[in-house]
């Protein structure tokens, strides 16, 4: 048993680090396919269309349950809604924020399930996991004197908004994911998004720009691709090593996006922000760390 549970842990970890480098591409492309004149609405009804796409031939050859009851039916279209929604409002900050920044707020969404967990006793945490709440609410304090947000305070509260979307879509995908499986539950997910957004391109008079060039197409293509690839990886490593620990690994996701971002778009962090960005990664990755040890330090194998 031990021996499975070990095989198990490092495939888990595998795969989630496999997924924090592919979403970390994300941003980028959707970044250069913004640059490239692709508008925000196109951009975000291409990538929920290519994930059903990708998805659909999935499901059907291992022919899996696609219709379950109304309940969960309802859950996953209020998550389809929260996910477009959390896509558009990232999407719409990195056109204001360096998207190392953007990411860096969105990642601080471990806190909020850990907070909301803890209000409804799922979690216990110790004295010095509240510590590392203050570190982190440091790091922030460090990003916003430093000027790095002057003139863009409008794309600060929506990276704010977004952080909240992030942490209702996680905790409820979570969930979903454990009944449905996450091929499921992302195909569910791309197919209402779809849907919603086709409507509201055909009902309305909102911008609708195609990319200019080659290079605007293919980072609409990689947005796409990396988006579903990403997210079907997190949940399956969730299955293997638990939402904490997946949690955990994905806060490595702003770096590889810091790294990219760098190669390219040559977007720089300044020391100060490089400073808080390390103090948020490392307060966090702490905090899931002690959670972590509560729970393992009860396993019995």
């Amino acid at each position: 048993m031990l021996e499975k549970y070990k095989k198990n842990d490092f495939s888990g970890v595998l795969i989630v680090i496999s997924s924090s480098i592919f979403f970390a591409m994300v941003p980028s492309s959707a970044k250069i396919a913004l640059d490239n004149g692709a508008s925000l609405l196109v951009l975000l009804f291409s990538r929920c269309l290519i994930g059903l796409i990708l998805l659909t031939p999935l499901i059907f050859l291992k022919n899996q349950k696609v219709i379950y009851s109304s309940i969960i039916f309802f859950k996953l279209i209020f998550i389809s809604l929260v996910s477009v929604s959390l896509i558009a409002v990232t999407y719409h900050a990195i056109e204001f924020l360096n998207i190392a920044l953007v990411l860096m707020i969105l990642y601080l969404f471990p806190l909020g399930i850990a907070l909301i967990t803890y209000l409804t006793k799922e979690e216990f945490f110790q004295p010095i996991q509240w510590f590392c709440i203050l570190f982190i609410i440091f790091g922030i304090g460090l990003i916003i004197v430093d000027g790095s947000f002057e003139g863009n305070i409008y794309g600060f509260f929506i990276s704010i908004l977004g952080l909240l979307l992030m942490i209702i879509f996680i905790y409820f995908s979570g969930k979903l994911a454990n009944l449905t499986g996450s091929a499921i539950m992302n195909f569910h997910i791309n197919l209402w998004s779809s849907l919603l957004l086709g409507f509201l391109i055909f009902s309305t008079d909102i911008i609708f720009k195609l990319p200019e060039n080659p290079k605007g197409w293919l980072a609409i293509f990689g947005n796409g691709f990396f988006y579903v690839l990403s997210y079907f990886l997190f949940y399956e490593g969730s299955k293997r090593i638990g939402i904490t620990r997946t949690s955990v690994l994905a806060t490595m996701e702003p770096i590889f996006a810091a790294i990219f971002a760098l190669i390219l778009l040559k977007q720089f962090l300044n020391l100060t922000e490089t400073f808080g960005f390390i103090i948020i990664i490392l307060s966090i990755f702490l905090f899931e760390r002690f959670r972590i040890n509560i729970k393992t330090s009860n396993i019995k194998i």
